[in-house]
């Protein structure tokens, strides 16, 4: 007995040991290609891994360069033979989105094993340039109007000396730049053509009418185009009742100070637009987690209240509308709690899986969270997770709860929450076509009930990215959130040869003038804390967006300076009415305590305080 107890008790702790046993593995990265683009400079720039070894780089992993050459490395302890890694290099420890893999995958991935673990890669995957030359282009878009830039995106591979362009009906007609953007001055259709070259050889790729140039019509403005519009975080702007939480008598107080419906008259803001973040039932104070698609928060009132504000600002001539948050539910939503005990109708409300699939977010977040003994997938974290819409029954209901905020609520639009992310294939998670594919779908749905309302979509991705929710009548625009960052940019800097680039961009890109303009929203900190609370520079920023084109959005607060960064909750604190008690915002106490700097940056003050920044 004792022997076998023994031999037992050396069995199991030769397996632990077994166990314990870690090994290393090697990170090579290349980086030549984009050295040679002028993309990476050995001297100033650095590379990292981040991955589920290391919590997503916080921090990274740094490479360092081997013996002045293009590769950089490092060899890391501690991985387990049989585990699965997922990870990303980065440029100077950022997540810029540069290192996307072909197929949409999100991550590059590697099983350890027991022996030598040497990963060596060519970043991005980009094809090895010691090969032969091969000639590729394309365009984000391959129509252009009349006198607007064409920007080439040059994907050539291969050892490669020379790039040389050949632009029929270009100006200039010839380029030797990577990648160049060409102004096209008549109608038509063009060829382009790149060669490819290197000390011996070349490869040659012409596409035939290639480029479709049209005229820019000048359309009448749609109705939004001629609006001003303000974004209210309901819960803190003004609270009627004195129960700290602002409401929607809070607004309809507060409508006045907005635009009193006389255009005589200058005491007011002028604006003509309101955008309402969510409304909707909630169990957490922002309302990104919806209940009931039906229903306002009984917090902020109820549905005769929201009518009675929606009426007032209409005869004001202000036009209302609200976030609907489509991409995802909360998880204590009655179609998730279904869902989740197995019932056969809601079950595909959502994605499930029997087992965790193991990839991660477009940021490294976790997506698939477990509930019992299942998977379910959820983007942003596991309180939010994402409808299938692949199952018509939810697609409907969606589609037929919109159709009762239009008619029978009698909203003007919808701001849509999360764009990108609709549609899942796999790993690949945003921007896919299945998305856009629903947004055609849906904003047919939402013309047919009321042709003058609109959907603007809060697609943040680069300019090239957004265009693509906008075309084939997917979205009637969306926020520009390059041109908030140029403008801030430029206002910081006091340069402003990138905000030109990037208006004229914006301009000859769009249809016209179908974007919005902003500086900051409620995910991001407030303008003054980026242009350290500078009032001159809150001026000229304010003065910059609010008269370039497109169609300007204000965040509350923003027009009399209020200061908050993050977490979320401190750029959404309450409205700073005054000096008074709790900042004019309430006679009770307060969800959260507004700014300390609410006694010299308030409404009251800057409205009796020429050339204040309300002024």
């Amino acid at each position: 007995m004792r022997v076998s107890l023994c031999l037992l008790m050396m069995f199991y702790s030769g397996l632990q040991l077994l166990h314990a046993q870690t090994v290393s593995v090697r990170f090579e990265v290349n980086m030549k290609v984009w050295i040679d683009r002028d993309d990476f400079d050995p001297d100033t720039d650095f590379v990292d891994v981040a991955g589920t070894f290391n919590s997503w780089g916080e921090p990274g992993d740094q490479l360092e360069r081997i013996d002045s050459s293009t590769i950089y490395a490092v060899e890391l302890g501690g991985f387990e033979a049989g585990q699965q890694i997922l990870f990303k290099f980065r440029k100077n420890g950022l997540w810029s989105g540069e290192e996307e893999f072909a197929g949409g995958r999100p991550n590059r991935s590697y099983a350890v094993t027991q022996g030598e673990n040497t990963i060596s890669v060519f970043y991005n995957d980009e094809p090895d340039p010691t090969g032969p030359p091969k000639a590729q282009f394309s365009a984000i878009s391959t129509t252009v109007f009349t006198n607007g830039l064409m920007s080439f995106q040059n994907t050539s591979s291969g050892r490669i000396t020379e790039f040389q362009w050949f632009f029929e009906g270009g100006s200039p007609e010839q380029s030797t730049e990577r990648s160049p953007a060409i102004r096209y001055p008549s109608t038509g259709t063009y060829d382009v053509q790149l060669i490819a070259r290197n000390d011996s050889t070349a490869d040659t790729l012409r596409i035939e009418n290639y480029i479709t140039v049209e005229d820019r019509t000048l359309e009448s403005p749609k109705w939004w185009n001629e609006r001003v519009f303000y974004e209210i975080f309901v819960r803190s702007f003004y609270d009627s009742d004195g129960d700290g939480i602002g409401d929607f008598n809070g607004m309809t107080e507060k409508l006045d100070y907005l635009n009193d419906g006389d255009p005589t008259t200058t005491t007011d803001l002028g604006i003509t637009g309101i955008w309402l973040m969510p409304i909707h039932p909630s169990p957490s104070y922002h309302g990104y987690d919806v209940t009931d698609y039906r229903e306002v928060n009984p917090q902020y009132g109820t549905m005769d209240e929201f009518k009675a504000f929606l009426d007032a600002a209409h005869e004001r001539g202000i036009a209302v509308i609200i976030d609907f948050v489509m991409n995802h539910s909360s998880s204590q939503h009655p179609w998730f709690q279904q869902s989740a005990s197995g019932n056969s109708f809601y079950r595909d409300f959502y994605r499930w899986s029997d087992t965790n699939p193991g990839y991660s977010g477009p940021w490294g977040q976790q997506v698939w969270h477990q509930r019992n003994s299942d998977y379910y997938y959820g983007l942003f974290w596991g309180g939010m997770p994402d409808i299938n819409y692949d199952n018509e029954a939810v697609k409907d209901s969606i589609f037929s709860a919109a159709t009762f905020w239009l008619e029978e609520v009698g909203v003007d639009g919808f701001r849509q929450d999360a764009v990108l992310y609709i549609d899942e294939d796999d790993g690949n998670l945003k921007n896919t076509q299945g998305t856009f594919d629903f947004w055609e779908e849906f904003n047919l749905h939402v013309k047919n009930i009321n042709a003058d309302a609109f959907n603007v979509g809060e697609a943040w991705e680069p300019t090239d990215i957004v265009l693509q929710y906008i075309s084939n009548d997917r979205l009637d625009y969306a926020f520009e959130f390059d041109l908030a960052g140029s403008i801030l940019n430029a206002v910081n800097s006091g340069t402003a040869s990138s905000l030109i680039s990037q208006m004229q961009k914006v301009y000859d890109a769009y249809p016209f003038l179908q974007y919005g303009t902003f500086l900051t929203n409620h995910d991001q900190n407030r303008v003054m804390n980026v242009l350290g609370q500078d009032i001159n520079k809150a001026k000229l920023a304010a003065s910059l967006y609010l008269t370039l084109p497109g169609i300007p959005y204000l965040y509350y607060g923003e027009e009399v300076g209020m200061l908050g960064q993050k977490p979320d909750e401190n750029i959404r604190l309450p409205m700073q009415w005054s000096a008074a008690s709790n900042a004019g915002f309430t006679t009770g106490s307060p969800w959260r305590t507004p700014n300390s700097n609410f006694r010299d940056f308030n409404v009251a003050q800057q409205d009796t305080t020429e050339g204040s920044l309300f002024n």
